[in-house]
């Protein structure tokens, strides 16, 4: 009766054990490869107080399904302004999710406009854990950006300035020397209404930025609703503003940025935005020139080998436990066998007299063996 005990004290065991991994073990997925996930701004030095546009694409050869994950920033450096409908401010990070679409661009892309509040350095960069599911359903192992700004009362790198002022801020290009219709002589208004250049989040635009071409032909993906212009006027003292640029229609949406003169005088350019159908998404974006691209940095790409690593020694073990269990079961089988075949046997000898005659093992009719052999009597 001990060994019964003992196997079931065994197996109660075996199954605490099986219940203990089965709630650790958590589901291992490996991830594919492929996922990119890029920054890029105009310039990486503003002026305090100048809003910007940091650019965030996704992307993937197989198609970007689902995309979630922070970019975080230095809130004591930068300001998060506005992102679209995708984005949402959380504590020390903007979080984007993209989720429950019907559609697999090669690419997805979100602007997310930052303020430059205060002097000093920033990061903005991806946080660890982003996760990005392909065309296919498979998550993604990603690689993604970093970008470094510094914030400070010019806008300015330090050593640029004037020619033998290193430090000190230049005169704006319009100042340095008088332009047809323009004066650079005291008490003369600037008729400076050019922009110097522009960044955008299109994925084409034909031709490329001149400040003296007024028309553009520009091209944006599916998944982008909002036409973001970065710019950086020629005179710090002309204003800009632009219409148009949100809520794009799939086909083609016109997009006014009109800047005004120091004077007054106005020019304006406009950008014909064709945003495409999913169907006509291209696959891969162009670069656009004088873009300061994060740096690249690989994001949970080995993780999953780890996952796998640690499942497999889990599996090596369950084995050599089986295997034991099994070992342990078939002897216990066994010294159950032996132990009924003796309570057999020892019935029978109760039953008859010992052929020698000694009586031994023979009981009279009520008396029943102690386990100490002595008999005792009981009606």
């Amino acid at each position: 009766m001990r060994s019964i005990s003992k196997l079931k004290g065994l197996t109660l065991a075996a199954a605490l054990v099986f219940a203990l991994i089965a709630g650790w073990l958590r589901p291992v997925t490996s991830l594919a490869d492929g996922g990119t996930i890029s920054l890029s701004t105009t310039k990486t030095v503003y002026k305090q107080g100048e809003v910007f546009t940091v650019v965030c694409r996704v992307s993937a050869s197989t198609g970007v399904l689902e995309a979630d994950f922070y970019v975080d920033y230095n809130t004591s450096v930068l300001k998060f302004i506005e992102g679209g409908t995708k984005a949402e401010k959380e504590v020390g990070g903007v979080h984007i999710v993209s989720e429950d679409n019907t559609d697999s661009p090669v690419r997805r892309t979100f602007s997310l406009q930052f303020m430059a509040a205060k002097e000093g350095d920033a990061s903005v960069f991806i946080r660890n854990g982003a996760r990005v599911v392909d065309g296919e359903g498979n998550p993604l192992s990603l690689r993604t950006a970093k970008i470094d700004i510094a914030v400070n009362l010019t806008g300015e790198e330090e050593g640029e300035g004037a020619e033998g002022a290193p430090g000190l801020p230049s005169a704006p290009p319009d100042d340095k020397a008088a332009a047809p219709g323009e004066s650079a002589a005291p008490g003369k208004l600037s008729n400076n209404n050019k922009v110097k250049e522009i960044y955008t989040n299109a994925t084409d635009m034909v031709p490329e930025f001149d400040p003296t071409i007024r028309a553009y032909d520009v091209v944006v993906d599916a998944d982008t609703s909002e036409f973001f212009i970065d710019y950086t006027l020629a005179n710090k003292y002309a204003t800009a503003k632009v219409r148009g640029n949100r809520n794009l229609k799939f086909g083609i949406n016109k997009v006014k940025l009109t800047v005004t003169a120091q004077s007054g005088k106005k020019r304006t350019y406009v950008f014909m935005v064709e945003r495409l159908s999913k169907k006509n998404t291209p696959s891969d974006p162009p670069a656009t020139s004088g873009a300061a691209v994060g740096t690249d940095i690989p994001l949970d790409k080995d993780n999953d080998k780890g996952y796998s690593i640690v499942l497999y020694l889990i599996i090596a073990l369950l084995a050599v436990f089986s295997i034991a269990m099994v070992v342990l079961v078939r002897r216990q089988r066994r010294e159950l066998y032996d132990y009924y075949e003796e309570e057999e046997e020892r019935e029978k000898r109760i039953e008859t007299k010992d052929d020698s005659g000694s009586g031994e093992g023979y009981l009279e009719r009520g008396e029943i063996r102690g386990e100490d052999g002595k008999f005792d009597y009981r009606d």
